[in-house]
């Protein structure tokens, strides 16, 4: 685990309201779905999982958030507007597993069986938002993948505790594969792939300019998971707000390292986190229904055993494959990163 000097900062509020906002970033399919629902179990957080990347075209409250942030005069005034389009339940947003808070809701059972009703008519997803919006200012905890430039104009501020996840490229470029695949991940980024290179990676879009469409898939994702997490890091190993957790730590330690990352949200270690790392780490089907995750694929499952999905890319991926990734990756501050860990053997 990488973290600057003072990387245990407590949350900073806004100089005129009580706000405690944290956030979780990653690439796709590096394991922010997993510790997201870790960070959701605490009861004293409200948790969303991507906001802005769900609800910026049917939500105005949330496009009008997006786009104060990445504005030019964003500034820890915001935050609390920020915070207030974040807060209301959305079925979009919040989702399985559920579990019991400690803050206060006008109706705080039933959120697993309305949360499938919920995703099918309107009249849910008012009456989800209404029985289940947080009330007080509850610590709130949002997560999204990619959206560097959000990153950074957040830990500018540096009032915001971020956290992020950094997954072997091998191991995230194994599962996009397997995700598109089966028409279950988007691959439209590959499309703007030299657009991303000349303006974060000009070097490299000088390099391969004549070679992308040409390129294997593999060679392709690595580039993105590349572009993304060299912007990441370096402005994470910028700011004390900001902790990188290498995934493979979580799986290997999971208690310990979710430990560090809620001191690092100013969070305490609690009984009901224990509980669900035991549950989430097996594929069970009653630690599914117990936890109301009706209906949703596999593969996109907080549920399974972490142990194997950690390295099944060394199964899944081809010889040829990982040498393609790795020739991409192997001298970025990312892949050292992790190597440094001793757990990307």
């Amino acid at each position: 685990m990488q973290t600057k000097q003072g990387n245990s900062k407590k949350f900073m509020n806004n100089h005129h309201n009580d706000v405690k906002l944290g956030a979780i970033f990653g690439t796709g399919r590096c394991g922010t779905t997993w510790l997201g629902a870790m960070v959701s179990s605490h009861p004293e957080v409200a948790y969303r999982f991507e906001p802005f990347h769900r609800l910026k075209k049917t939500q105005p409250e949330i496009a009008a958030a997006l786009e104060q942030i990445r504005s030019e005069n964003f500034s820890s005034q915001d935050l609390n507007k920020i915070y207030q389009a974040l807060l209301p339940a959305h079925p979009e947003t919040e989702k399985p597993p559920f579990f019991s808070k400690s803050y206060g809701m006008n109706f705080p059972l039933g959120r697993a069986f309305t949360w499938s009703l919920a995703r099918k008519t309107s009249w849910g997803e008012k009456l989800f938002s209404h029985l289940y919006l947080p009330q007080g200012n509850p610590t709130l905890i949002f997560k999204e993948v990619a959206m560097v430039d959000v990153l950074a104009k957040l830990l500018n501020l540096n009032q915001v505790p971020i956290v992020y996840l950094l997954r072997h490229p091998c191991g995230v470029v194994s599962s996009l594969l397997k995700g598109q695949k089966d028409s279950l991940m988007p691959s439209g980024r590959r499309s703007v792939l030299l657009n991303l290179l000349n303006e974060h990676q000009p070097h490299l879009a000088k390099k391969y300019e004549g070679q992308l469409p040409q390129m294997h898939l593999s060679e392709q994702e690595a580039l993105l998971w590349l572009v993304d997490v060299e912007q990441a890091i370096q402005v994470c190993q910028a700011n004390s707000n900001a902790l990188i957790v290498v995934y493979e730590q979580l799986v290997e330690k999971p208690l310990e390292t979710l430990e560090k990352i809620f001191t690092h949200f100013d969070l305490t270690m609690n009984s009901q986190s224990v509980d669900f790392i035991e549950m989430s780490t097996q594929s069970s089907l009653n630690s599914k229904i117990k936890a109301g995750e009706f209906g949703i694929n596999k593969y996109f499952s907080v549920f399974r055993n972490s142990q194997s999905c950690c390295d099944r890319w060394k199964q899944e991926l081809s010889t040829e494959d990982i040498q393609r990734v790795m020739q991409i990756i192997q001298d970025s501050k990312g892949y050292a990163l992790g190597v440094a860990t001793g757990l990307w053997a």
